[in-house]
């Protein structure tokens, strides 16, 4: 009788349903389950015996509640017991032993099993201390064993062997750790490879040396600088500094309210320079206004088309070195101004706004074709002390601000190729010397405050519509150099006042809508060098022979004129003069041959008149002529050989073209180019 039935009988109470006895195990139910698998109270048993499923049993309602309290408990510790053998079974099993199949003679692998499926209490109890003491000895086996093929040999030996021989993969393993047994690394490895490899490493390592010897050969190391160490952060200490800036440049930047507006460009200056700018200015610093003036005309215009290769404005240098910028000591300005510094310094702009003038003075600033866009910044007028600015060739529009006419100090402006439209005050400029404004949009007659530049020496102002008598107002500039006003529509008659411009040397007058005839007081300008008033239909009458005075003159442009009666033969005493144009006229009779004397000819120009007779050999004579011109001309004849040689020197040629009227005999292309 088992245990369970003595317990049973002992609490007179009957049996319980379905066979509980303890008949032995059925050795060919699986090794890692029981029954099971039926509704509760029809569970599945092996043979009769003892089925170790909790659910596999039904509870006999017949019996006390003790009992079956009881008959729970005992299936709860079987079903522990086969989860421990199991639970031993697989750590076996990772441990090298081959997993036991169903049939096969017990070993210890097997004894768990067949300890759990036995009925009897006591024997479970007694398997169970079995196997505890197989598991302690095998897990004492690899506590005292390090080397893992012992183990495993060991294991085979205790299992495999128990089991009728074995596995033979467990044998193939045992086998290769006796080969590997006292056996080192150098045994192991294959030669070949081991070989490759150190040729692989032994070629990285020279493919490294070389270069960096290379390298070091033309380039000797040389260690890095140890860097400083921290400092206080810069933002806090310049922001210690900002309002001592600011109250340093509020005065002359329009107040508080605008330097503290973070949309102005005077706002912007101000903390470039406190907190941007790399000179990192203080206070104190003479040039700090000269600095932050620059950076506020930047900050309205900008940004700005950079040179290549030139210090850009911002840079961490002085902003005299900055492109398009020049500066004079203060005392080498002093002298030129004759004691003028000392002025500016007491009185400042005209207006009373005066800044630090610093050592170093910017007189010259030249923003030619960097794209300065908008209106004119009136900023420029603090610099007072500015002797040249030049912004030519950008997108300037509008009129020139009040203040910029506070630059009474002026000497140069040049406000060439923009879009401005008014220069009603430029009379404010009273040391005016060289004023250009020059393609821009400028209309009407010119400011009567024109009359105040009794200093200019040079003025451009082509290409522009201006309109009116132009010489009411210049005739008096007995300074005057240089004056081009072309390409408008001025009117009236040139005044004989021309004459008494002593100083001029250069004058361009044409497409306007002048009339009547070149005075001949201009016979009286000695230094004039060049005289052009073309394409206007309205001037007319002969050349004036005054101009045969002009031993200084070089060009002489008078085409599509209304020109009349001969050419002046006093013009062959210009021995300077190399171009003459006198196309498209009314003039006649004969080419003078005097004109040969002028060796520095390069260009004449005799088409479209009225002109007689043959073409003079004298002209032969002209060693340096490269065009002339005689086409639709009454001359004829035939071409002098003189003036073909000048078509061939030594396979150099010289003259380039010639172009005849088709009267004359001409061979062509050998000496003549053409005719018409």
């Amino acid at each position: 009788m088992s245990g369970r039935d003595r317990y049973a009988n002992s609490a007179r109470a009957p049996p319980p349903r379905g066979d509980r006895g303890g008949g032995r195990p059925n050795r060919s139910a699986p090794p890692r389950g029981g029954g099971g698998g039926g509704p509760r109270g029809e569970g599945r048993t092996n043979n009769g015996g003892d089925d170790y499923s909790e659910a596999s049993g039904p509870i006999d309602p017949n019996m006390p509640e003790w009992w079956n309290a009881k008959k729970k408990a005992e299936r709860r510790q079987r079903e522990e017991e086969r989860r421990m053998a199991v639970r031993e079974e697989n750590e076996r099993s990772k441990m090298g032993y081959a997993p036991r199949r169903n049939g096969e003679g017990g070993g210890r692998g097997n004894a768990r099993v067949v300890a759990v499926s036995n009925g009897s209490a006591d024997d479970r109890v007694s398997q169970k201390a079995g196997a505890a003491d197989v598991g302690a000895r095998h897990v004492s086996d690899f506590d005292d064993t390090k080397d893992k093929s012992a183990l495993r040999k060991k294991m085979f030996m205790d299992g495999g062997a128990a089991a009728g021989g074995g596995d033979d993969r467990l044998r193939k393993i045992a086998t290769a750790d006796e080969e590997l047994e006292g056996r080192s690394l150098w045994d192991l490895v294959d030669r070949g490879t081991l070989m490759v490899g150190c040729c692989l490493i032994l070629i990285v390592v020279i493919a490294v040396t070389i270069p960096v010897a290379l390298i070091s050969e033309d380039e000797p190391y040389v260690a890095p600088p140890v860097p400083d160490p921290p400092s206080a952060s810069p933002t806090m200490a310049r922001q210690q500094v900002y309002w001592d800036i600011f109250d340093r440049l509020q005065r002359i930047a329009g107040g508080p309210d605008v330097l503290g507006d973070p949309n102005t460009a005077q706002n912007r200056a101000l903390n470039w320079i406190v907190f941007e700018d790399g000179m990192e200015l203080g206070p104190g610093k003479d040039h700090l206004h000269q600095r932050f003036v620059l950076m506020v005309i930047y900050f309205i215009s900008g940004p700005w088309t950079p040179v290549e290769g030139r210090l850009e404005w911002g840079s961490p240098v002085h902003e005299c070195d900055w492109e398009g910028i020049t500066c004079k000591d203060v005392e080498e300005l002093e002298a030129e101004l004759e004691g003028k510094i000392s002025e500016l310094l007491e009185s400042g702009r005209e207006d009373g706004v005066k800044i630090d003038v610093p050592q170093r003075i910017i007189n010259r600033l030249e923003l030619r074709q960097r794209l300065v866009s908008g209106e004119v910044p009136g900023e420029f007028s603090l610099l007072y002390y500015l002797q040249h600015l030049d912004l030519e060739n950008n997108q300037l529009v509008g009129a020139l601000p009040s203040p910029l006419y506070k630059l009474f100090n002026l000497q140069t402006l040049f406000l060439e190729q923009n879009q401005l439209t008014n220069i009603d005050a430029v009379g404010e400029y009273r040391y005016l010397e060289h004023l250009s404004v020059s393609k821009n949009a400028f209309q009407g007659p010119l400011p009567e405050s024109f009359k105040q530049l009794k200093y200019l020496k040079t003025l451009y102002l082509h290409t522009n519509a201006f309109t009116g008598q132009v010489f009411d107002i210049l005739k008096d500039f007995k300074n005057l150099e240089l004056l081009d006003i072309a390409f408008n529509k001025f009117s009236g008659t040139l005044p004989v006042e021309l004459g008494e411009m002593s100083n001029l040397t250069s004058v361009f007058l044409g497409h306007n809508e002048f009339e009547g005839t070149l005075p001949v007081e201009l016979g009286r300008c000695p230094n004039l060098k060049e005289f052009q008033i073309d394409a206007s239909h309205k001037i007319g009458g002969p050349i004036p022979t005054e101009f045969g005075k002009l031993s200084n003159l070089e060009f002489l442009k008078l085409d599509t004129c209304a020109f009349t009666g001969v050419l002046p033969t006093e013009l062959a005493e210009c021995q300077k003069l190399y171009f003459l144009d006198v196309n498209s006229n009314e003039l006649g009779g004969r080419i003078p041959t005097e004109y040969g004397r002028l060796g520095n000819m390069k260009t004449l120009g005799l088409a479209n008149n009225d002109f007689i007779g043959g073409i003079p050999a004298e002209l032969g004579q002209m060693a340096a002529l490269e065009k002339a011109y005689f086409q639709n001309t009454d001359m004829e004849g035939v071409m002098p050989q003189e003036i073909c040689n000048l078509r061939d020197r030594g396979n150099q040629t010289v003259l380039e073209e010639l172009v005849v009227p088709c009267d004359v005999e001409c061979e062509i292309p050998t000496c003549c180019t053409r005719c018409s």
